[in-house]
């Protein structure tokens, strides 16, 4: 599209401040950056962080210049928009209105998103827009002139804005709601929803169909009086300005966390690991979050008792006989008193205290029950049902006194706690960090590693099909 043909009264809006922190906002289907209205400069000279809305692809012209661009097209646009400031090392929020919030949506649920807004999204919508079958009138007419209250139309005058509505919108509202169904259950960050009592295109019934699917644990809404669809142009803005930015405010959500003052003990089983334990407990040693530090040996035959007691830090513990992953940290737990656990495995390359740091504070400050430092390997980065049965978690102790005992057997622990912690608790958070381990063909040699790991993903498949067969069924605290 010729950049120059865009009207200059919609072209993008980019506020920037000395900040690692970011609002990026998502204007409507047949809208504008101007579509907010004001709300950037609010948000801007409030929160003293960087706003950016861009234009989405085909706007900013005529309503004709939209007839070659499909739904995957604009979320494509957004996603590497927002790529571009993430890998700047932002702090970002997403907003939406309308059809943008489609597209916040599936952002939020796949990126490290730290809050999230939507305003009028059309979900459950409002006759005739909910007639079944209705699209089809696009066959006979592309363009439908838009219903605009009057007063809306008033405030809109000296913005740019379309007459017309295009004939896919239709569509991308089927294809949108599909991916809200399909990735709110997996944004955890807290999210704010707004419609307007008597819109004229969704109706606000959605609130709470939306809140039910979004599996962030801070959901918030507000039902505003007004009939009107976008309400940045209703008699009610500065009160949506309001509500927006005490809604990230109330939760902190550019704030620092602060790390709150609870005793964290950090258990590691270890079974042979004298070559390779050595790194972790210095790391280990050295992480200001940590108040214990204690080795359980399996009943190790090598010299990890030697290497472990170089560290006056370190408590030692050891099995009599080999009893397995499980039996150790169970162990470890039983010996402290401490109500946050942090377990990592004995043989870690690349371990920082930072990285135990980020694991252990979303636990410490009661964001999760438990959160999963997936590692820097191939398969840990790219397949994420691999990722999360990682050894490295931080969890509330709770969590694993009320896990049952059939669970705590060599490696069906993970599963059993990702599945309770997701089920009966505050859920769990994850996050792929940059330390690695070494495969078990490495360690064992081929044919023992082999074994161990279809061993292992035995013991995962046990423990996720006795979990779904029995456990989520019975009831826990």
């Amino acid at each position: 599209m010729d950049r120059q043909k865009i009207h200059p009264k919609a072209k993008p809006i980019e506020l920037n401040y000395p900040s690692d922190k970011e609002f990026f906002l998502i204007h409507g289907y047949t809208g504008s950056p101007t579509d907010f209205n004001y709300l950037p400069n609010y948000l801007h000279k409030r929160f003293k962080v960087n706003v950016k809305v861009i234009i989405l692809k085909g706007h900013g012209t005529k309503v004709e210049d939209l007839n070659n661009f499909e739904y995957g097209d604009f979320y494509n646009q957004v996603k590497r928009e927002l790529m571009i400031d993430l890998k700047k090392g932002r702090k970002i929020a997403i907003g939406g209105i309308s059809f943008g919030s489609y597209l916040a949506f599936e952002l939020a649920a796949r990126y490290p998103i730290v809050g999230l807004f939507n305003v009028s999204m059309p979900y459950k919508l409002r006759f005739p827009f909910n007639v079944k079958g209705i699209g089809l009138f696009g066959l006979f007419k592309k363009y439908w002139k838009k219903r605009v209250h009057p007063e809306e139309a008033k405030l809109r005058e000296p913005f740019f804005h379309y007459p017309h509505m295009h004939k896919r919108g239709f569509k991308f509202v089927k294809i949108g709601k599909k991916r809200v169904d399909k990735f709110a259950p997996k944004i955890s960050c807290p999210c704010l929803t707004l419609y307007a009592k008597q819109d004229p295109i969704g109706h606000f019934k959605s609130v709470e169909v939306i809140n039910n699917k979004i599996g962030s644990r801070q959901k918030h809404s507000a039902i505003l009086d007004s009939k009107i669809h976008n309400m940045f142009f209703s008699e009610h803005r500065d009160l949506v300005y309001k509500i927006i930015g005490d809604f990230f405010e109330e939760n902190e959500i550019f704030q620092e966390k602060k790390i709150l003052p609870q005793n964290v003990a950090a258990i590691v089983p270890a079974y042979n690991e004298g070559p390779r334990i050595s790194g972790v407990l210095k790391s280990l040693s050295r992480s200001k979050i940590l108040s214990e530090i204690i080795v359980v040996d399996d009943g190790s035959n090598d010299n990890t008792e030697l290497v472990v007691k170089k560290f006056s830090k370190v408590r030692y513990l050891k099995n009599k006989k080999n009893m397995g992953k499980a039996f150790s940290m169970d162990r470890g737990v039983k010996s402290t008193k401490a109500p946050i656990i942090f377990f990592c495995d004995a043989d870690l390359r690349g371990l920082t205290p930072e990285i135990v740091e980020k694991i252990t504070l979303p636990v410490i400050n009661n964001e999760v029950d438990m959160f999963i430092g997936g590692r820097g390997n191939i398969m840990q980065k790219t397949v994420k049902k691999w990722a999360i049965n990682s050894g490295e978690r931080a969890l509330r102790r709770h969590l694993w006194t009320e896990l049952p005992k059939f669970y705590k057997h060599r490696y069906r622990i993970e599963a059993g706690l990702n599945n309770f912690a997701k089920k009966y608790g505050k859920g769990y958070g994850f996050e792929v960090f940059s330390h690695t381990q070494p495969i078990k063909e490495s360690k064992y040699g081929f044919f023992k590693g082999t074994f161990l790991r279809w061993w292992m993903n035995l013991d995962v498949t046990t423990a996720t099909i006795r979990f779904h067969l029995i456990d989520r069924f019975r009831k826990f605290k």
